[in-house]
């Protein structure tokens, strides 16, 4: 296995690896169908190479004086923005060698902490947890809507168009359907008809 910098060549590898990596997760609707850029901000992508595919990838973005990403520390931090590892080659110390490599390549950098977000998943929680990570915040992504919201209407299809009405029988031409609310206090759960919820955590590591 090869670690090494991200390339566009191995774009289509990439977001294999992620998709399959999440797809085990509480994170399995997260889904990219491109590689994230930074703008041009200063930021760490690596990947891990075996049998000429990704079987692992991390992605940092870096404060700068002008822009920064980070909320949970003072000074300049990098946001941990993915680190996946595709599930054949898991339990292998693929994610621990991606994260000591970007690690290096923060040493001479003014980047002081890292900080990053997850899920509930025993897994990654108890990963961070090993290599030194903090849980400082947790707030909770709920998939639903505010009650209230949600008319209810009847849907049919006149003229190969799909019509809906109110009750009243007025046209209703858009709905409200299901998103994504960011909640701070698990008792605002009795203001949402919600599908799903999960903890957001989120971690931070002094570096320096």
């Amino acid at each position: 296995m090869q670690i090494q910098k991200y390339t566009p060549q191995y774009e289509d590898s990439w977001l294999r690896c992620r998709l399959l990596a999440y797809f085990y997760t509480s994170l399995y609707e997260d889904v990219e169908t491109s590689k994230p850029t930074f703008y041009e901000r200063p930021s760490i992508e690596l990947i891990a190479i075996e049998d000429g595919i990704v079987v692992g990838l991390i992605d940092m973005v870096l404060d700068t004086e002008e822009l920064k990403t980070s909320f949970l520390g003072d000074g300049l931090g990098a946001f941990l923005k993915t680190i996946a590892v595709h599930p054949d080659y898991q339990s292998k110390g693929i994610g621990l060698k991606l994260y000591e490599a970007a690690l290096k390549e923060l040493e001479n950098t003014p980047i002081e902490f890292i900080e990053l977000y997850t899920r509930g998943d025993e897994q990654a929680n108890n990963f961070y947890k090993k290599i030194g990570f903090e849980l400082l915040v947790e707030s909770y992504d709920v998939f639903g809507i505010e009650k209230g919201l949600r008319d209810t209407i009847s849907i049919g299809i006149e003229s190969n168009r799909i019509k809906a009405f109110h009750e009243n029988g007025e046209p209703c031409n858009f709905v409200i359907v299901d998103g994504v609310y960011e909640v701070y206090d698990l008792e605002a759960l009795e203001k949402i008809e919600y599908e799903r919820y999960y903890p957001s955590r989120g971690y931070f590591k002094k570096i320096k």
